[in-house]
């Protein structure tokens, strides 16, 4: 392996004295990455690989691009280290139709460009400490490495991870920041050139949010919408050296977008929840396991109207860390009040299981419906709810229709306490509960609060 590494540090040093990466629009370029780089090469012509072209052609009128898509949804830097290893493996196609991984690495490239993390977080395939952020950096060096001796590439380009939600203070988004540091690192390590990705992207956003508050890069939070991809060819070109593209790019399509983005005002800030996280289930597939819903002692608190929050977790144990939680416009479905996103709570390993709790008055008894439901991408997620101790819903919700269910509840007067319980599998952790009038329109008259005001 030490001989393909020193191999790839004599093409690093000779591509970083070109000036241009992109051998005047004419490179071979491959990307290797997930669902992002996938969505970048083969959905609606709307992807980061087809802005890539679109400007290159501008800046090279003549040249003529070979670029080549290389992305699989759900896969890190693990599963591409695990394909990279298996030739046989490589004999189909990813995300791309008619782009063969064996095919596409049987011929050498004038540039690679790495782009994987996203997954590794989201799934999430790494946990938060530096054992395993270093764990994950050692077998990106080692697929760099493979792949080098596959496409003998002139020019390596590793691009930072985007962002998982749009603020950059939850959990995931602080584990990518360390696992960019550790990017920026090996790419100065192998004089490779580091892409930007990242920091433009949160640039771009920053600068929308000026004008449109609501603006968001990715409508799910994870792959990135048609400006989105604009932000990331942009940011892939400027550090390719492809100084002329990357500017008609911004100049094009990027700057004409934020000069015609609508002013508004913010967002309107939800009802709090009071939230708990870091009850962890042994491992499932179908469904948890019957030990793990048969209640606990914080389920039998709720069932019997004790006040739960102080209820160990479980027999013997200490009790969770409950706190108010408000959802925002960077989380997975933001803009529904009755949104819980774990992503803004906790890292969210496989398998955790969490809690959230609204304390609701109203001045008479009133039926409402309760509408359920889960935005999140690949997700497996069970679901409970209780209604002043009554259970009202078991089930996944990720398996619902559409993602949705209802029922028609009661609320008595005065106030009444509403509890879900989430078990979450993998991949994005998202609910929403909330009351509505019986035809769908919005519940008015009701205090909804994130504590129980000394009624339980």
């Amino acid at each position: 392996m030490k001989h393909l590494l020193f191999a790839w540090l004599l093409f690093s040093a000779a591509a970083i004295a070109a000036d241009s990466a992109s051998l005047n629009g004419n490179a071979r370029v491959v990307f290797i990455g997930d669902s992002i780089t996938g969505q970048g090469g083969g959905w609606l012509g709307a992807g980061y690989v087809f802005k890539v072209r679109e400007a290159l052609s501008a800046a090279y009128p003549d040249a003529k691009p070979d670029l080549v898509p290389l992305g699989g949804s759900g896969m890190g830097v693990g599963a591409w280290l695990n394909l990279a290893k298996n030739e046989d493996k490589q004999k189909h196609d990813l995300d791309v139709k008619g782009v063969e991984v064996a095919a596409a690495l049987a011929k050498p490239a004038d540039v690679m460009v790495v782009m994987l993390g996203m997954n590794d977080v989201l799934a999430p395939y790494v946990n938060e400490t530096e054992e395993s952020l270093d764990q994950w950096l050692a077998n990106y060096r080692e697929l760099i490495s493979i792949l080098n001796a596959r496409l003998k590439p002139k020019v390596i380009g590793l691009a930072t991870i985007t962002p998982q939600t749009e603020d950059p203070g939850t959990p995931k988004n602080r584990v990518m920041s360390r696992m960019n540091e550790r990017i920026a690192k090996l790419a100065a390590e192998l004089k490779a050139r580091l892409l930007p990705t990242n920091a433009m992207y949160w640039d771009a956003l920053n600068q929308a949010r000026r004008t449109q508050p609501d603006f968001s890069l990715a409508g799910d939070r994870i792959h990135p919408g048609t400006t989105g991809h604009v932000v990331i060819a942009q940011a892939m070109l400027s550090g390719l050296g492809e100084g002329k593209a990357a500017t008609w790019l911004k100049t094009e399509s990027l700057d004409k977008t934020l000069a015609n983005l609508k002013p508004g005002p913010a967002p309107t800030a939800p009802p709090p929840w009071l939230v708990a996280s870091g009850l962890i289930l042994r491992g499932w597939q179908e469904k948890p396991a019957d030990a793990d819903l048969a209640p606990n002692p914080i389920d039998l608190a709720i069932e019997r109207g004790e006040d739960f929050t102080k209820s160990p977790a479980k027999a013997g144990g200490a009790p969770l860390a409950w706190h108010p939680f408000q959802s925002t416009i960077n989380l997975t479905d933001g803009a529904n009040p009755g949104s819980v996103d774990f992503a803004g709570i906790c890292f969210g390993q496989n398998f955790e299981a969490g809690y959230g709790a609204h304390w609701i008055r109203s001045d008479k008894p009133r039926k409402l419906k309760l509408d359920l439901k889960t935005s999140g991408v690949g997700s497996a997620i069970h679901l409970t709810v209780w209604l002043n101790g009554q259970r009202l819903y078991s089930n996944l919700i990720t398996q619902e229709p559409k993602h949705q269910a209802s029922r028609e509840v009661e609320l008595r007067p005065g106030w009444n306490v509403l509890v879900f319980k989430s078990c979450h599998r993998t991949w994005q952790w998202q609910q929403a509960i909330g009351l509505t009038e019986l035809d769908g329109r919005t519940a008015l008259g009701l205090d909804i609060v994130s504590s129980n005001n000394g009624v339980q």
